[in-house]
């Protein structure tokens, strides 16, 4: 004669449900924090999509309004004012839609690092002779500062950690005037390598330091120059890359004397 079994209510002790229901409220916590960075993010986006949005619009609603029989009669000067507002704001746009779609890639997993390990000072210093050669930096004095002596070896996607040297380059620019000096060092600290890119510009206010690299981040307009085209989301791009690289990036800086940002790495060998 079979007997059904009787069902044991599981004993748990109470330290494990405790433990258990911290961590749920943490996991909702960081979920709740999420969704509000992913909210605030999408409302600057919409305001950054507007603006440049906004100038097209009218522009072209002038040239309509003006033009006969769709022949567009301008001087000269008014022409080419209109063809240059028109290539600027098309231009940001396009930097605010790539710039999101690459950060968006990355975070997803979409974006695969193809990662290979390379002499940390061979990648510096070739990014560095580059740098030299492009004109965006004509007016601005580059200088290297990595040791002769570097002899650590990095396991790094190199085309994306030049995408951070990149926007750390053109951030330095961005916020110096021309005839600045931008530099380009590097150094080991233990286990770990760092190199960082320095400017003597502007500088950040102490108050927004602990914010630079968050997507949500605003630059207020004071400090941003409005002949640069930029998306915004330059820092963040590189606090994403360089976190998947098992690093950390730090920015210190002091008002009207400039700032530093130093990106630190683990050392993979050694030459």
């Amino acid at each position: 004669m079979n007997t059904k079994k009787k069902f044991q209510q599981p004993v748990v002790a109470s330290d494990t449900v405790a433990d258990l229901s911290a961590k749920l409220l943490e996991a909702n916590k960081k979920l709740q924090i999420a969704e509000r960075e992913r909210t605030l993010m999408l409302e600057n986006i919409s305001h950054d999509l507007r603006a440049p949005l906004t100038a097209i619009r009218s522009t072209v609603d002038y040239m309509k309004e003006k033009s006969k029989d769709g022949v567009l009669n301008f001087p000269d000067e008014e022409r080419k004012a209109m063809l240059n507002l028109l290539d600027a704001r098309t231009r940001t746009l396009e930097a605010l839609i790539s710039d999101l779609y690459y950060m968006t890639c990355i975070e997803s997993g979409r974006e695969e690092f193809n990662l290979n390990k390379v002499p940390l000072s061979q990648f510096l210093e070739e990014y560095f002779f580059a740098a030299e050669l492009d004109e965006k930096y004509d007016n601005y004095k580059l200088v290297l500062e990595v040791p002769e002596d570097l002899d650590v070896i990095v396991n790094i996607d190199v085309a994306k950690l030049s995408r951070v040297l990149d926007n750390l380059f053109i951030n330095a620019r961005k916020y110096s005037d021309e005839g600045s000096t931008i530099a380009l060092g590097a150094g080991v600290d233990g286990e770990n390598v760092f190199f960082y890119v320095k400017d003597n510009g502007q500088g950040i206010p102490k108050e927004s330091l602990p914010y630079i690299f968050d997507r949500t981040y605003r630059v207020s307009g004071a400090r941003t120059p409005s002949k640069e085209t930029s998306s915004g989301l330059g820092l963040s791009i590189v606090k994403t890359i360089v976190e998947n690289h098992g690093g950390s990036v730090e920015c210190r800086s002091e008002l009207g004397k400039g700032s530093t940002f130093t990106v630190t790495i683990p050392v993979a060998d050694r030459q």
